[in-house]
């Protein structure tokens, strides 16, 4: 651990980001590529199936939101002890993290599962979706503690230095669930065909590879993970610490699921080939934004450990280097996507309005992606400074200060056309007024010093 930490502290800046970013590239790509073969699979069973498994996805996004935002408390905090050299406070930390993350869990999932019919019929799904819900439910609901400590466990993983193994694991996961889907949902040989309980099942058996490989790397490998008595005062010391950065961090991940309800809600008044057309783009978008993601991802390893270790000015150096790699990488992109969004729009679009759409769409909101990472990188570096309401309200401002409504005034005034416009100016303006807000951070020198506080 000690050369791994060398590395980060030493090795040139955008070769390091790129080196610790590129694992992670494939692991998110892996996780977004098997959810559509899970979708593909659930799909065959019929219309009924595929409604009542997409009736569960407003719930499983809040649950591991939750997750994500544990992750995101555990990381900012273990990346700038491990820099400090405080091994045996990151440990502790860790350990009382991923206790408290279980039993939160555990909780959730206790009271998701006894409620399940009262739930899903409030958020509107009908009697024919009801038993496919409930038979995916169930079973997400026992195992979701496999997935959960792997996510907050992943997080320590990456903050001391190593993205490999975690993109390993994720992407080892993602074909055994693409592996077993078919095979649990339709049956093989010996195994009955069990529907979508077999989807819930794949899911369950790649969320225990996941779940063994991160407790034997933080128990064994990097000794971030002790089964050690402790004192209440200990613990609930821990939690606090953890909890002060990922409160924020979870309602700052919920806020991305809440501004695109509310987009769909204003895109439906210019028309359902609007929708159809935003929904196939940010589909695109998705996979395009794999690349800001996965640098987004290491930007609390990175910062954390060099200001953990005293080395204030190189951490605002990677955060500069971090930023610029995006943008570039991103304008290549987005020239990339100029010449392929006809093929593309027209190749999975039967219908020529949300064809032309989309194609309109993908020429040209692309060009903003470089300006829309600043903020998230921001955000990210933010809560790696433990600074968490700092970065909930960049996230708060970029959607609800300049997206939304950008969109609201576009859908009022203009066309289709103009409201992707919009969104252009919108994303635009939000990174460079995070830009500004990065120059005056770097004046703070207070906030860029490690405390064991």
């Amino acid at each position: 651990m000690e050369q791994q930490r060398q590395y980060l502290l030493d090795a040139p800046i955008t070769p390091l980001i790129i080196n610790k970013a590129s694992p992670t590239l494939v692991g998110i790509f892996a996780i977004i590529f098997f959810n559509l073969v899970d979708t593909f699979f659930v799909a065959m069973l019929g219309t009924d199936a595929l409604a009542g498994v997409s009736f569960t996805f407003p719930i499983t996004f809040a649950i591991t939101s939750v997750a994500m935002g544990l992750g995101i408390g555990l990381s900012s905090h273990v990346g700038r002890l491990l820099g400090a050299r405080q091994h045996q406070q990151a440990a502790q930390l860790t350990s009382h993290s991923l206790l408290f993350s279980l039993l939160l869990i555990v909780a959730i999932a206790g009271l998701g599962y006894i409620s399940i019919y009262p739930l899903f019929s409030h958020l509107g799904a009908e009697l024919p979706v009801m038993p496919y819900i409930e038979q995916y439910m169930q079973i997400w609901y026992l195992s979701v503690p496999l997935l959960v400590i792997p996510m907050v466990g992943n997080s320590a993983i990456r903050a001391s230095g190593d993205s490999k193994t975690p993109s390993i694991v994720m992407l080892v996961a993602g074909i055994v669930n693409g592996i077993l889907d078919p095979i649990f949902i339709f049956g093989w040989g010996p195994v009955p065909a069990m529907g979508v309980q077999g989807a819930a099942l794949a899911t369950a058996v790649a969320w225990a590879l996941t779940f063994s490989v991160a407790v034997y790397l933080l128990s064994f490998k990097l000794k971030l993970l002790r089964f050690e008595v402790c004192t209440i005062q200990q613990l609930f010391a821990s939690w606090k610490k953890l909890l002060s950065i990922a409160i924020p961090a979870v309602f700052s991940q919920l806020l991305t699921p809440i501004a695109t309800t509310i987009t769909l809600v204003i895109l439906a008044s210019a028309g359902t080939a609007t929708v159809a057309a935003y929904g196939f783009a940010t589909r695109v978008e998705a996979l395009l934004f794999i690349g800001v993601m996965a640098i987004n991802s290491v930007i609390p390893m990175l910062v954390g450990q060099n200001v953990g270790a005293g080395k204030a000015q190189r951490a605002q150096q990677i955060v500069h280097h971090a930023i610029r790699l995006a943008v570039v990488w991103q304008l290549l992109l987005a020239i990339a996507m100029y010449a392929l969004a006809p093929l593309v729009s027209y190749s999975f679009n039967h219908d020529a309005e949300v064809a032309e759409l989309s194609q309109y769409y993908l020429q040209l909101v692309p060009f903003c992606y470089g300006m829309m990472a600043v903020p998230l990188l921001l955000a990210q570096t933010l809560n790696a400074l433990a600074k968490p309401l700092l970065a909930m309200a960049i996230n708060l401002i970029r959607l609800f200060g300049f997206m939304l409504p950008a969109i609201y005034i576009g859908a009022m005034w203009g066309s289709s056309k103009v409201i992707f416009l919009a969104i252009i100016i919108a994303h635009t303006l939000a990174g460079l007024a995070s830009l500004i807000i990065l120059i005056c951070l770097m004046s703070k020198n207070s906030w860029w010093q490690h405390s064991q506080s």
